[in-house]
């Protein structure tokens, strides 16, 4: 719409000026115009001025901002082509429609949860209605508790103090349902040399490395078996068969105790010895005792009773000077104890002889040969 303007000052009436306005349409207003009243259009309605008469700045799609003052401006960093509204920052109470462009968004500044199926998922995470679970593989398990390992009964495994353990005990016994251990049984262990776990049978493990760990006899059949200093030894002469020791040799012993019948066959020998002395103490070994009186008077003592009960000892007094027919004395006394009921005996008589045999109290002549 066009106005004829007058020069001057025109009051903008209804009444005085609608012939001017309907004689002369559609022209060109220049100049500067100041309208002072109120401006009609020809159908009645009322013309009011435009509240901004001036905008600064302009941009290619900038949206126009009011500055006050009948001032407005044309922002560089706010614009709109029709789709898509640019700025720096939005600060609003609510959006409405899809962020699916939007970017880098913090997760600790959302309002609320976030929907698993907006979610990038990596492995082991899935989308289960959306909200987010671990996906559980073969042995693992998930729930109200969180992720753990899933356990057979009686597998050997167990959890101790919240960490997953090996427990031996938690098997079945091998022996149940009347079974037992066999050749071809596995066992696991530990290979050192590969760092690794493998397994390996029973027979495998007992010929390749217990075998070779644990002493193996050794001797001819029926040997008794000696400690040596790597496993055991034997010899051929002392074997034990059908309830008789075989002994080809000597045995020596402090004591011998025989329960029942005691049958010897062949020579039975004794210790026998010949002192000169003036002074022999009866020894451990001594069985028979000759004492040669031809140069010098004797004197025998016998050990205490009390350590030598039932031991059996026999002293002769004799005399190696065939051409001296009278020799000294001999006396026999015991450490500690008696002779009968005296306290020595005197062997008077070159070739007489005494056997005596202790109770563990004191010692009894039970034998006597000559004066």
């Amino acid at each position: 719409m066009a106005y004829n303007v007058l020069d001057g000052a025109v009051d903008y009436s209804t009444t005085q000026h609608t012939e001017l306005l309907d004689a002369h349409a559609n022209q060109e207003i220049k100049g500067t115009k100041t309208i002072v009243g109120t401006l009609v259009a020809k159908d009645g309605r009322e013309i009011v001025p435009p509240a901004i008469t001036e905008i600064e700045g302009g941009s290619k799609n900038a949206l126009i901002t009011y500055q006050m003052n009948s001032k407005a401006k044309a922002e560089f960093n706010l614009t709109f082509d029709g789709k898509t509204l640019v700025t720096k920052d939005i600060r609003a109470q609510n959006f409405q429609g899809s962020g699916a462009e939007l970017t880098n968004l913090p997760a600790d500044r959302f309002n609320g949860a976030i929907s698993a199926r907006f979610l990038e998922l990596g492995h082991g995470i899935k989308d289960v209605r959306n909200k987010l679970q671990v996906q559980s593989g073969n042995g693992l398990t998930a729930d109200s508790e969180g992720v753990s390992v899933s356990l057979i009964s009686k597998g050997g495994l167990a959890f101790k103090n919240k960490r997953l353990v090996v427990d031996p005990k938690s098997c079945s016994s091998v022996t149940a349902g009347g079974q037992n251990l066999s050749d071809d049984d596995l066992v696991v262990l530990h290979d050192v040399s590969r760092s690794e776990v493998r397994n390996t049978t029973l027979a495998n493990l007992y010929s390749s490395y217990v075998d070779s760990k644990i002493p193996h006899s050794a001797g001819p059949l029926n040997s008794l078996q000696l400690k040596a200093k790597n496993g055991f030894s034997a010899s051929p002469s002392l074997t034990f068969q059908e309830n008789v020791l075989n002994v080809d040799g000597k045995v020596t012993a402090d004591a011998l105790v025989v329960s029942g019948r005691t049958d010897f066959e062949g020579v039975v020998t004794r210790n026998i010895k010949t002192v000169s002395s003036q002074v022999y103490d009866i020894e451990s070994t001594d069985y028979t005792v000759l004492c040669d009186t031809s140069n010098n008077k004797m004197k025998v003592t016998l050990p205490s009773a009390c350590d030598n009960e039932g031991r059996v000892v026999v002293i002769k007094k004799i005399n190696t000077d065939k051409f001296k027919l009278k020799a000294d004395s001999l006396t026999i006394d015991a450490e500690g104890g008696d002779i009968d009921f005296r306290k020595s005996v005197e062997v008077k008589f070159t070739y007489s002889a005494l056997t005596l045999q202790s109770d563990g109290t004191k010692w009894w002549i039970i034998g006597r040969m000559g004066t």
